[in-house]
């Protein structure tokens, strides 16, 4: 079971969709997000911060490490770890990539209607080239997709 939540930036101008694998970890371990916009606020630091595509993750590692202790987990925990693994992570490969799955569902749901096996075929090669794009951006996420 996975935890699912939105999250703002910094600057309140862009939302994120995230997904909290295995309910390990609370929400507030992730401390801040930046949003290409305001990632310039975010003064760097390797240690306790990762970056995707613009978006920096700002987390509280040493409460993450607790709870995986606590848990009985002895991985060596970055922000990089936290957010590859998914246990603080998009939830899809992209900050809002599930709002962007439902618009590319609801513009093929008229073929459904006709023909299940056309809509299939669609589907799969909507969300195909979908995926080729993200790994073309660079998200993090669809490159191991």
């Amino acid at each position: 079971m996975c935890l699912s939540l939105r999250r703002s930036c910094v600057c309140g101008r862009q939302e994120a969709h995230f997904m909290h694998r295995d309910n390990i970890l609370p929400e507030g371990i992730l401390v801040n997000l930046y949003c290409p916009e305001c990632r310039e606020q975010a003064e760097w630091d390797p240690t306790i911060m990762t970056e995707d595509c613009g978006w920096i993750l700002e987390y509280d590692i040493e409460g993450a490490k607790f709870f995986f202790w606590d848990k009985g987990i002895v991985e060596e925990i970055t922000p990089d770890f936290l957010f590859d693994q998914g246990y603080c992570s998009w939830n899809g490969l992209t900050p809002q990539d599930l709002a962007v799955r439902t618009r590319l569902h609801a513009a093929l749901a008229p073929i459904l209607q006709q023909d299940r096996l056309a809509y299939i075929n669609a589907l799969k090669e909507t969300m195909l080239r979908h995926v080729q794009e993200l790994k073309d951006a660079g998200w993090r996420k669809a490159q191991l997709a």
